[in-house]
């Protein structure tokens, strides 16, 4: 299945990445960068299943 979110490794912490934009994804104002490996893809599957259902917040 399509994930649009996916993680990258920046020299130990990751990032979640929008993959329509190349820049990491943004919650509350806060990019999602400097993560453990578990909170990025923990962050990373949540946003997949909201754009998967739909969620017109995450269609920008």
């Amino acid at each position: 299945m399509f994930s649009r979110y996916v993680l990258r490794r920046d020299r130990g912490p990751f990032s979640v990445i929008d993959i329509w934009t190349g820049e990491p994804a943004v919650i509350a104002m806060v990019p999602q960068r400097g993560l453990s490996e578990l909170d990025a893809q923990h962050t990373a599957d949540l946003l997949n299943r909201r754009a998967r259902a739909g969620d017109r917040v995450l269609m920008q």
